[in-house]
């Protein structure tokens, strides 16, 4: 068999669903990773013809799949320098995650969890406190972790309303994760980020656009994912991967209303490659 490891680039599994349709997830992990001299290999969880935010989508759980595919991966012996999750289907997916975590993870692979819970202040209807409590069994296994401000408040047990450098604090302390970002943290006309890499802590914070934008958490945490691999340091990790997101932000405000599905990405990816 031909060696599958020692390429020279770095390999992050991205265990994520696949939208067919309105960029989030895989559909804009997947680049947005590749971006950064990062080879991306994804692990659906489940495949949509739409993204959610459309009405009628059709979806298909890969919870089978998943267990076959890496069954496969390990008989071949990949090896992955960071794992990072997003959207799970349902319970049994996120008790995979943690296996597949033990099974692949070598001592610097580096754990990066998007703990895709809810948002505005509430928990995805496909989701309750079982999948929150598994959700932190996860999170324990990370070195850093992209929560919204709803999910740092359901994964904290506090109110939606808790302000962000409480939650930040909470979170340390119930979940043990040495690195945390809180992401869509709001301050007056600027959205942006709260975060305590190790013992430091950090805000960043842009402005704030008028549309509802989705996709934006997929689209930082696979900037995050690639930053991380390529410089390795979290405080420059986190600028790199914010102004990434704020500029995929600001193209698609221009757009309006054709993208309001997702992040035009691609125009940003364009520019940044000189094409």
């Amino acid at each position: 068999m031909n060696p599958v490891n020692g390429s020279g680039m770095k390999r992050a599994a991205l265990l994520n669903d696949l939208s067919c349709f309105g960029k989030c997830s895989l559909t804009g992990a997947a680049p947005v990773v590749s971006a950064w001299g990062v080879e991306a290999v994804p692990l659906p969880t489940a495949v949509l013809s739409a993204q959610t935010a459309f009405p009628g989508y059709i979806m298909r759980d890969f919870t089978r799949e998943m267990e076959e595919f890496s069954a496969q991966w390990e008989t071949l012996g990949l090896e992955f320098d960071c794992i990072y999750t997003g959207f799970f289907a349902n319970g049994a997916q996120i008790d995979f995650a943690r296996r597949f975590i033990e099974r692949f993870a070598k001592d610097d692979t580096l754990i990066l969890v998007d703990p895709v819970l809810g948002d505005n202040g509430a928990l995805y209807g496909c989701f309750g406190p079982e999948q929150v409590e598994k959700m932190r069994q996860l999170c324990r296994m990370a070195h850093v972790i992209t929560p919204n401000r709803t999910e740092a408040a359901l994964l904290a047990g506090l109110p939606a309303d808790t302000p962000a450098e409480e939650l930040l604090a909470a979170l340390r302390t119930r979940l043990e994760v040495e690195n945390t970002i809180v992401t869509g943290v709001c301050r007056k006309n600027e959205i942006g980020y709260l975060a305590r890499l190790g013992e430091r802590e950090m805000s960043l914070q842009y402005p704030r656009v008028a549309q509802t934008l989705h996709g934006t958490g997929d689209v930082f945490a696979a900037a995050l994912c690639g930053a991380l691999l390529s410089c390795g340091e979290a405080p420059a990790a986190l600028r790199q991967a914010a102004e990434f997101c704020n500029a995929c932000v600001e193209k698609t405000a221009q757009r309006q209303p054709a993208h309001w599905y997702g992040l035009a990405f691609e125009d940003v990816l364009k520019e940044r490659s000189g094409l």
